[in-house]
């Protein structure tokens, strides 16, 4: 408990910054929510500054986006691709952790210099790093115990009986005990916030809210169509988040910034496009009889998926059974494959369902981007990319209202002026010097990200 003694509470408010992450939350529904009265104190907060739309990662995947944020830097560097990773030889897959970001995190940056870090529930910060404050690790946590630094954080949360997560399952089988877990999850975790506020002292509290991206995966549809079940569920628990927020108001030391950040948004999911169906059919892939697993593809496949839009091309020397071999195959194989998988439309209507299929030299660049699929696919909003085997067809029924689009991730700013203007959207790569900048901190080299002020 030595260590919890030292965090003492502060007595002045200046240079310090409250974030609040608001996961997969697109600021055009915000500013609604906002202006129709469904979020008063949202909207006192739009007032008080300034709301820049950001460019989001692709794909477009939580887990990569935040550790684009918390490392000012893109994937070929901090290594974390997507929501799950391959090895390619042996060949096998995970979930990737914050063992797998290879550079040091803005936490980590902070606490060099001496600033108090609070991180609370960010994505992709299990296991907690030594940071000089505290850390309560996010959604892929299996355990509060061991998902806190320091370790004597963990009994003070399960006092107030805070939940690392909602248990999506519910949604499938019972949509009133999913809304109530996700009304109780949030109040736990704000109530926990609260305390952590008060008790500790911080320079920065990252807060994160995992519950809006939740939520819009089951009932984003619904409220687009406004159905009255939709509405009054949907936009219930947007009224409670912003009762929350403004508790946060009334709790944040005077002087004291806010920063909202969300780092996709959303749209409404038309149908699922299964790329290793795409690529069986096509001649790419190839299986024996049996379940078709990628473990069990047969040598002579030239490309597999990983979800979401992902392409691996079978090459020689890198994967397990590769046979492609590199150079001028590798190559025109990639080139084949832009202009095939650029041109799948939908089977009745012929409407394009990719927008665009990028080689990853064009995204990423740093020493990790070996690890990169050698294609990645951006599918046009309404058609969610699945990598599933053993599926009837290419195109198959939506399995959830709601799916991640590129377009609304945003930062919003209190007590800032106007930023600079820029040719092309800022990244979410970029919050980490701009934080820096307001904590008054020099930005270390190597960053990809700029700051946006």
């Amino acid at each position: 408990m030595k260590f919890l003694k030292r965090l003492f509470q502060r007595e002045q408010a200046e240079d310090r910054l409250f974030v609040l992450g608001l996961d997969g939350v697109p600021l055009t529904f915000l500013t609604k929510a906002a202006h129709s009265g469904v979020m008063p104190n949202l909207a006192g907060v739009l007032q008080r500054g300034v709301s820049i739309p950001l460019d989001s990662v692709v794909p477009t995947v939580s887990t990569v986006a935040w550790a684009n944020y918390a490392t000012g830097v893109n994937p070929g560097k901090h290594g974390v691709f997507g929501f799950v990773d391959r090895h390619p030889n042996p060949f096998s897959v995970h979930i990737p952790s914050s063992n797998d970001i290879k550079v040091p995190t803005l936490w980590e940056y902070l606490s060099r210099a001496g600033k108090m870090v609070g991180v609370v529930n960010l994505p992709l910060t299990y296991p907690p790093r030594r940071v000089n404050g505290f850390m309560v690790g996010g959604f892929l946590s299996p355990d509060l115990s061991k998902a806190t630094y320091p370790v004597e954080l963990a009994p003070k949360l399960m006092e107030k009986e805070y939940r690392i997560d909602v248990d999506t399952n519910l949604a499938f089988e019972d949509m009133d005990a999913f809304m109530a877990d996700l009304h109780t999850t949030m109040t736990r975790r704000f109530v926990a916030c609260f305390d952590l506020m008060r008790s500790f002292s911080w320079d920065i509290f990252h807060l994160h809210v995992m519950s809006t991206d939740r939520l819009n995966h089951f009932l984003w549809s619904d409220q687009i169509l406004g159905t009255e079940e939709g509405n009054r569920d949907f936009f219930g628990f947007y009224q409670k988040l912003d009762s929350y927020l403004g508790e946060l108001l009334e709790q944040l030391p005077d002087g004291c910034r806010l920063a909202l950040v969300s780092d996709h948004g959303f749209a409404s999911t038309r149908a699922l496009v299964f790329l290793n169906q795409w690529l069986e059919e096509n001649g790419y892939l190839h299986f024996g009889k049996g379940q078709k697993e990628l473990l069990t593809m047969l040598p002579d496949s030239r490309a597999y998926s990983l979800v979401p839009g992902r392409v691996f091309v079978n090459l020689e020397g890198r994967e397990e059974r590769g046979t492609v071999p590199q150079g001028t195959e590798y190559e025109d194989l990639r080139q084949e494959l832009i202009h095939r998988i650029s041109g799948i439309s939908h089977p009745e209507t012929n409407e394009p369902l990719i927008r665009r299929v990028y080689r990853r030299e064009e995204l990423y660049s740093g020493p990790h981007l070996g690890k990169a699929a050698d294609l990645i696919v951006e599918p046009n909003p309404g058609f969610d990319l699945k990598a599933n085997l053993n599926v009837p067809a290419v195109l198959g029924p939506a399995n959830l209202p709601g799916m991640h689009v590129r377009e609304g991730a945003f930062v919003h700013l209190t007590g800032i002026k106007d930023p600079p203007k820029r040719e092309t959207l800022p990244r979410l790569e970029d919050l980490t010097a701009t934080i820096m900048e307001l904590l008054n901190v020099a930005t270390p080299p190597g960053l990809d990200g700029h700051s946006i002020l």
